[in-house]
């Protein structure tokens, strides 16, 4: 925890200390992305599910300080993903299941790159291949301050 309390700190400095908030993405020691956490700020993580083996995209988008899980698509439905009618709107278009309207605030992710995944997050249109970057194990972070 201190390593990643350091991480935001110099990366604070580095980008000048200001009144608005910021979106962190990164490890415990090397930053990918910090941008201004505006309302409406959009995220989308993106992944092969572990089990399934089918892709999988959570949009998110920052308001009030944290970001809400809006919506996920997948491709088949099992472990982990979202089915009854409590977690928002279901509907199916052709091979994808998506579930709307699921407005889960969510204060900080924590992720991990897996084998095979390809964990890939966007952040305000900017694409992070995180698969690509960090070794198989890697925890990654993705924070508001």
């Amino acid at each position: 925890m201190k390593k990643i309390l350091l991480a935001v700190v110099v990366t604070l400095l580095l980008f000048g200390l200001t009144s608005s908030p910021k979106v962190f993405i990164g490890t415990e020691r090397e930053t990918v992305a910090v941008v201004d956490a505006r309302e409406g700020l959009p995220l989308s993580v993106e992944f092969v599910h572990s089990v399934q083996r089918t892709p999988v995209i959570e949009e998110l988008e920052f308001h009030a300080g944290r970001f809400i899980l809006r919506r996920t698509i997948y491709q088949s439905q099992g472990v982990g993903l979202p089915f009854d009618a409590g977690d928002g709107n279901f509907r199916r278009e052709g091979e994808h299941f998506i579930m709307d309207d699921m407005n889960r605030p969510v204060e900080n992710l924590e992720l991990r790159t897996g084998k095979g995944t390809r964990l890939t997050i966007t952040l305000d249109g900017r694409k992070h291949e995180l698969w690509r970057i960090f070794p198989v194990g890697t925890k990654i972070f993705v924070r508001t301050f």
